[in-house]
């Protein structure tokens, strides 16, 4: 296949990931720290495999690898928060945070500076953020909600997870870095184990159906993501940027609107605008 196509396939499958949450979150599994801690642990399971079959080493060096496993957890905590008060149309484009944040974090950890360019293109960003999670009222207090904190926090931890991850992977390669990085996250989650001991016992196969499809969405999304990427960035980005998650739940609320969310067509029009706006900032940021 071309990298087109691989990049369509990722698009679509993030899409999935993001819409599978929002269901487990709704009807399957009410706990976030259960919600968490399996979630993790599908991941950490999916990751062994590859790294098994590439022959992955022991790190000689632990210190990105720890602070990125640790990053990764915090970012799973607060994903897991977001997507049970927030719209799966909102969820999505704040993943567009990420970039903007991993500029803003190039200065305060490694000292690099921001062009005057880079400066608006964030500003951009982070003004759209607040359009994107409008709803009827067409407040302000929409974006100054606690929900939007949430997603707030999932995508900078994401994007200082990733940073320690690059650094991790310079030093001690792909395999090493991902997969005990992966370990840590899991272990910072063992942690929270006293608030969902009473719950995991009655985890049953409805729930497990639901992080695993999570789990297996972003393993096959990123196989797909680094084929496209490997052969060309710039459009790749643009098409894994899109938010096909937003179209899924668009298309659900005029069909099914009691599923997952259902607003006015005004709101729709709003939050696609302002996700488009956030998506073109980020890719110019990028490129």
């Amino acid at each position: 296949m071309s990298y087109l196509a691989f990049a369509w396939l990722a698009s679509i499958v993030y899409g999935m990931y993001n819409v599978i949450g929002k269901l487990t979150s709704k009807y399957a599994i009410k706990n976030i720290w259960l919600f968490s801690f399996l979630y993790g642990l599908l991941t950490l399971l999916f990751t062994v495999p590859p790294a098994l079959v590439n022959h992955v080493g022991i790190p000689s060096h632990w210190g990105y690898i720890i602070v990125s496993g640790v990053c990764n957890a915090l970012y799973i905590l607060f994903f897991v928060l977001a997507i049970q008060k927030l719209d799966v149309s909102v969820i999505g484009p704040l993943f567009n945070f990420r970039t903007a944040i991993s500029l803003i974090l190039s200065v305060l950890l490694l000292g690099e500076s921001l062009s005057t360019i880079q400066l608006v293109l964030i500003s951009i960003i982070f003004i759209a953020g607040i359009f994107v999670s409008v709803d009827e009222r067409f407040s302000i207090r929409s974006f100054l909600q606690p929900s939007i904190f949430y997603g707030f926090c999932f995508t900078f931890f994401l994007a200082l997870s990733i940073n320690y991850i690059n650094r991790g992977i310079v030093t001690e390669g792909y395999w090493e870095t991902t997969l005990y990085s992966t370990v840590f996250s899991q272990i910072c989650l063992c942690f929270t184990a006293p608030l969902f001991l009473r719950d995991i016992t009655k985890v049953n196969r409805f729930q497990m159906a639901g992080v695993t499809g999570m789990a297996l969405c972003l393993a096959i999304g990123n196989i797909f993501a680094n084929r496209a990427f490997a052969v060309n960035v710039s459009v790749s980005s643009a098409i894994t940027s899109l938010p096909i998650s937003m179209f899924i739940v668009f298309a659900l609320s005029r069909i099914r609107p009691e599923l997952l969310e259902k607003h006015t067509l005004k709101v729709y029009v709003v939050r696609f605008a302002a996700a488009f706006v956030m998506i073109g900032a980020a890719l110019a940021i990028s490129l």
